[in-house]
């Protein structure tokens, strides 16, 4: 029996349930959930609880709607998708950028994004029961519910990329919203409403205290952020899944069958003859190895299924333990035959074993938690640098995310745990990794910014970067010139609007770092003009300010689906006549090496395919007068890039990439 028979015919339910349980937090106050999981509570006492906390009547009203639909849209627990409404929105009460009367009761986002604190950005359904389905899908497809994604949803954000990133509510921390804590206080309002039900007793040191969320999936801001400074005290990471070992082999090997008939080939199949003539059936030992024979006495061989457990049979028939490799997937048999799987200590060496009992390599998601296990499949920890970016995992296993201090030097680990470089902002404060080595650093003078002690960005230097002005372009218009678009699981991707979209974060983040920012046109321009007065406007705007450098930004289109990756362009060429004819040496190399530069920040922060500087001579770069760049994020014609292009967190990384490489340049 092969393994892809085993797909279709067994699901080890009990031993995920045993060796994937929800891990908590070690800074947790409350067990861990799982998002798809049934409750005791009933609609009436969520609404009583709901009642008891201040909710609006319309807030007290969706429980019905969350009981109604949670059945049937991926068996989502309705106890804890209401309360993580009632966490998003205040209970009812808002107070952020949302109102009631976008009858979004989760801060989701529409397919685009766009601002945490732009209304616009985020989705307005037309009822109440439109906003709810839209939750428990959403909530649904991180939990890895099986149909999910599903054709047909109100999910504006329903993208397949983001199945199974979070099975349990702690694990919603730093994916649906940036605070890591996120998940745990969604289970704290859990476990209040389970208190309040009668259905749990109330601890004896009860820290219940919650604060309203950031959705970072859906980018939505429903309330007060919570934002985490760095750490004063180095942290040893969660605890994560608990390793245990496989049954040991037994040393018992006696014979229980014997028989000077034996072993008899007939018609292909070999059968065993007890001493009486009869053929023997189920698990016998006749020389020191186990085999199986058929009700009908034929010899198994390859994988078989017995109370619950699958076993191996080697060609020979005899039972395999240890490894075994099959479909050129490795499996490990434990001593008593069984496959195993889960976490496993074998040999001294920690290895994954996923539900189906292959070794699995590379990258993997264990009850919210990212491990990595080498092309041999040993668990590795510390640091690694799998894919072009390091990464850090604790003692654990467990990948590291946010703050880390090692050997006396802090680190900055993002959301996806690659270690940030250049500037990076948390709480509100800016810090200076070394782009080298990932160190903060400390007491020292940055692209004209004073970095103090405890490494927070403080006043700038006088004269540092003054009177130094960035033109941005935002490529395309309404018109004449709107650039690509590309559909993708009925959703629209729109070149002029994404462009917009990471202008506008590049132009924050430019202004923090002390520089002159001049838009080409704004967010609620609405120009309609043809390809060449468009662009010749852009560089006439350019020219005329006296600007230090010109970056164009743009999204790609390719005739093939499997294109992507990103490309900085510049041009070696003088500029039309029509504009002077100018040819500047000093243009073309700053230009060269920005263009360089950028394409592998962007490449390293993101991951995306770097595709590198490229000479061409193009309208806006060729026609300036001061260094000129401009962009492709990545191909809209690409389904997974389009997505992650599209993504709020995503062109963050880009923007923060792009405005690292101009300060480390001009």
């Amino acid at each position: 029996m092969k393994a892809i028979k085993k797909l279709t015919t067994f699901f080890f339910a009990f031993v995920i349930v045993l060796v994937l349980i929800p891990i908590t937090n070690v800074k947790a106050a409350v067990a861990d959930n799982n998002i798809i999981s049934s409750t005791k509570v009933t609609v009436k006492q969520a609404e009583e609880w709901a009642k008891a906390n201040g909710a609006t009547d319309t807030f007290v009203g969706l429980a019905q709607l969350y009981w109604k639909y949670a059945p049937t849209h991926g068996n989502v627990n309705p106890a804890i998708a209401y309360v993580q409404a009632a966490k998003e929105t205040g209970y009812g009460r808002f107070g952020g950028v949302l109102d009631e009367s976008y009858k979004n009761p989760c801060g989701m986002k529409t397919s685009v994004g766009g601002s945490d604190t732009d209304p616009i950005a985020h989705q307005r359904f037309n009822t109440w029961d439109e906003g709810v389905q839209a939750h428990v899908d959403h909530l649904a497809l991180y939990a890895g519910a099986s149909g999910y994604p599903r054709s047909n949803t109100y999910d504006p954000r329903h993208f397949a990329t983001i199945k199974g990133k979070a099975v349990t509510v702690n694990a919603l921390g730093g994916k649906w919203a940036p605070s890591l804590t996120y998940g745990e206080e969604v289970n704290k309002l859990y476990n209040n409403l389970l208190i309040s039900a009668g259905l749990v007793s109330q601890p004896t040191n009860d820290a219940d205290s919650t604060s309203t969320g950031t959705n970072s999936s859906t980018g939505s801001t429903s309330g007060s952020n919570t934002t985490t400074s760095k750490p004063q005290t180095a942290s040893p990471g969660p605890t994560g899944a608990q390793v245990t070992e496989p049954i040991k082999i037994s040393t018992d090997n006696s014979i229980n069958i014997a028989s000077p008939i034996g072993w008899q080939l007939e018609g292909g199949n070999w059968y065993f003859y007890r001493s009486n003539g009869s053929k023997a059936t189920g698990w016998i030992n006749p020389d020191n190895n186990w085999y199986y024979l058929y009700s009908n006495g034929v010899m198994a061989k390859g994988w078989i299924y017995l109370g619950g457990k699958w076993y191996y049979l080697k060609p020979s028939g005899a039972m395999q333990l240890g490894w075994a490799k099959d479909n050129n997937k490795w499996y490990y048999l434990q001593g008593d035959g069984s496959m195993t799987t889960g976490l496993k200590l074998i040999d001294g060496r920690k290895y994954f074993l996923d539900s189906n009992g292959a070794m699995r390599t590379s990258w993997v998601s264990i009850s919210g938690y990212w491990y990595y296990f080498n092309s041999g499949g040993d668990m590795l920890t510390g640091w690694i640098k799998p894919d072009g970016n390091w990464y850090y995992l604790y003692s654990t296993g467990i990948m590291a995310t946010g703050w880390i201090q090692q050997n006396g030097n802090w680190y900055y680990l993002g959301n996806g745990g690659a270690r940030a470089s250049g500037w990076a902002v948390d709480g509100g404060s800016y810090y200076y990794l070394d782009p080298a080595t990932g160190i903060m650093l400390k007491g020292v003078i940055i692209n004209g910014w004073q970095i103090g002690p405890d490494g927070k960005r403080g006043n700038r230097v006088p004269g540092s970067t003054s009177g130094k002005v960035i033109v941005l372009d935002p490529g395309h218009n309404f018109g004449g010139d709107d650039g690509a678009y590309a559909t993708h699981n009925g959703v629209t991707y729109v070149e002029r609007d994404l462009n917009m979209q990471v202008a506008e974060k590049l132009k924050v983040k430019l202004e923090a770092l002390g520089y002159t920012v001049i838009m080409t046109r704004n967010s609620s321009d609405r120009e309609t003009i043809a390809v060449t007065q468009s662009l010749t406007n852009r560089v006439n705007i350019a020219n005329n300010s006296g600007a230090d450098l010109f970056i164009s930004l743009h999204h790609n289109a390719a005739a093939t689906a499997s294109v992507n990756g990103v490309e900085v362009y510049y041009s070696s060429r003088a500029q039309d006549s029509s504009f002077g004819g100018a040819y500047s040496d000093y243009k073309l190399s700053t230009s060269m090496n920005l263009a360089s530069s950028v394409a592998s920040a962007i490449s390293s922060s993101t991951g995306a395919t770097n595709r590198g500087p490229r000479d061409s001579g193009l309208f806006v770069c060729r026609n300036t007068a001061m260094p000129s760049i401009l962009i492709e994020f990545g191909y809209l014609t690409n389904a997974s890039e389009a997505q992650k292009v599209s993504t709020w967190s995503y062109q963050d990384k880009e923007a923060t990439a792009v405005a690292n490489a101009i300060a480390a340049a001009i």
